[in-house]
């Protein structure tokens, strides 16, 4: 490889399978020395293991890289603490933080249960704002260089339906990353959201396996396997992206984008206080001029059943 990495250190959360590995490996293999962050937990957020952690570690070091398991919960407060201590403890400092942690369930708004949101929000809010604040602490005392980059979807930017409490969560991602890129522009840190569409096992949690019984991951092309994920990551932890921070940018197979931004894309103005009659009046003309459910809506349920 052409060491694009070399002498970073990186911790790379979820890295024991899927994207998160394959981050994790092509990291390694560009120079960066790589604190490999997973509990091992089932797609849900039940249950935990070393082992995955383990072995990717014992794979990057069998192919010359250096890297540390870390099998702590992101979720919890001294835990995340410690991950982010543990390659400046044995490196020195922080360079790159990838929050790719993730679980997932299925529910609406009606049949979400409490239980269901108190999983998924304490991955993906918590365990992505508690890793977030103490890196950018670190960062904020006279590092120089940080690149944080977290993992946002689809389900936030267009309301997946039967994705409720995930599409909550991950949109929670993207306020937080921006709020970060605004905080810390003036420290040498960037931070950006990525969306993917690779087949891992979080969509064969939502899509079941095929009518032979295979997992659909297990049957991924190319094009969709999270290998296609991580050259965009490696170049957003780069030097080379050092002007680039606040956005959002997808991973689809061999296509990458970049999102729009929010932006006021019309205007309705009065000269006083509102008059309700003139409002209802000027309203389809102006704000609501081309908006219809048939266009707006990209997966609109047919009921709830």
């Amino acid at each position: 490889m052409t060491g694009k990495l070399q002498g970073k250190i990186a911790v790379v959360t979820g890295a024991g399978r899927g994207v998160g590995r394959a981050v994790a490996h092509l990291l390694a293999r560009e120079g960066a020395s790589i604190v490999v962050a997973d509990n091992g937990s089932e797609v849900d957020g039940s249950g935990s293991s070393a082992t995955p952690a383990e072995t990717v570690v014992r794979e990057i070091e069998a192919a010359g890289g250096m890297a540390l398991p870390d099998t702590g919960d992101v979720s919890n407060w001294d835990q995340a603490e410690a991950l982010i201590d543990k390659p400046i403890a044995a490196w020195g400092r922080l360079d790159i933080l990838v929050n790719i942690a993730g679980n997932f369930r299925v529910n609406n708004v009606t049949d979400v249960t409490r239980e269901d949101w108190d999983a998924l929000r304490r991955v993906h809010m918590d365990g992505m704002m508690f890793t977030s604040r103490f890196a950018a602490q670190h960062w904020a005392e006279g590092g120089g260089y940080g690149r944080l980059i977290n993992m946002t979807s689809d389900s936030a930017m267009s309301g997946v339906p039967d994705t409720f409490a995930y599409a909550a969560a991950k949109s929670a991602v993207v306020g937080m990353t921006r709020a970060v890129a605004n905080a810390m522009v003036n420290y040498g840190v960037t931070a950006n959201c990525l969306t993917q569409g690779s087949i891992t096992r979080m969509v064969d949690s939502y899509s079941g396996q095929d009518a032979e019984g295979h997992r659909l991951s297990d049957l991924a092309p190319e094009d969709r396997r999270p290998e296609q994920v991580a050259p965009l990551v490696a170049y957003l932890a780069s030097p080379a992206a050092a002007h680039i921070s606040g956005r959002i940018f997808g991973a689809y197979g061999f296509k990458y984008v970049r999102w729009s931004e929010p932006h006021h894309e019309c205007f309705l103005e009065s000269e006083g206080p509102w008059n309700l009659d003139d409002l209802f009046e000027r309203f389809p003309q102006s704000l609501g001029e081309g908006l219809s459910l048939e266009t707006d809506l990209l997966w609109p349920m047919e009921s709830l059943e």
